[in-house]
């Protein structure tokens, strides 16, 4: 490696948005944090799946973000993760669970 290469390297841009835990206080927004660690897990760019799911990645961006997938879309993601459709939505449901568990009084004090 060469010094400018050496110095391009420590200057790599950390991805957008990478220090913000997003919130689950919806189900849209579960389901858009759902396909994202799904996403990550394969190491793949939003690009890299709208090209695969047959989507614009506006689509899978407007997702991933907490906006509001159509069945196809979502039948698309789940059936490209090796899903079923009732799995991912479950999985993204569990994350509601998760934040009402934590965010709830507890009735029994």
């Amino acid at each position: 490696m060469n010094w400018c290469q050496a110095l391009q390297h420590d200057r790599v841009a950390k991805a957008i948005g990478a220090d913000k835990k997003r919130g689950n206080q919806n189900l849209a927004q579960a389901i858009g944090a759902e396909l994202t660690d799904l996403r990550q897990a394969r190491d793949m760019s939003q690009q890299k799946l709208a090209d695969h799911l047959g989507y614009d990645v506006s689509h899978v961006r407007q997702t991933e973000m907490g906006g509001n997938p159509t069945l196809e879309f979502l039948n698309a993601a789940s059936t490209f993760f090796s899903l079923k459709l009732s799995e991912f939505t479950r999985r993204a449901e569990a994350r509601l669970d998760i934040v009402r568990d934590t965010t709830s009084p507890n009735i029994n004090t």
